[in-house]
């Protein structure tokens, strides 16, 4: 199963931290791909990171995905959102930094353990 993170209004240098942070954690080493945007006016390519697809299968990923992502969030600008969505089951839940949010963050630890359980 692969999710899609999408930082609203992210810069390019936020998607690279949070694909590093990601990477630096061994459980997600190589199951990180940095897309790229849509092309603009007179380029043959996005030239920067518009999503993140992470594969995280089986195994309890999904768990340890949920709080990867609410840790990175602990250190950000209170008002960036993620959003994460479940390629598989179509479902989204966003998720924003500095906020009391812990319901999205138990929403999406919901979501991805029934996934890891498939």
């Amino acid at each position: 199963m692969d999710l899609q993170i999408r930082i609203e209004g992210g810069s390019a240098d936020e998607y690279l931290a949070l694909a590093d942070w990601l990477n630096g954690n061994r459980e997600f080493r190589g199951r990180v791909r940095q897309e790229p945007g849509p092309p603009t006016d007179g380029t043959l390519g996005g030239e920067w990171v518009d999503v993140l697809t992470v594969a995280i299968g089986s195994g309890g990923l999904g768990v340890a995905l949920t709080n990867s992502l609410n840790k990175w969030l602990e250190n950000r600008r209170a008002g960036l959102v993620v959003k994460v969505t479940v390629t598989s089951k179509r479902r989204t839940v966003k998720l924003r930094a500095r906020d009391a949010n812990a319901e999205a963050v138990q929403l999406l630890g919901e979501i991805l353990h029934d996934a890891d359980e498939r």
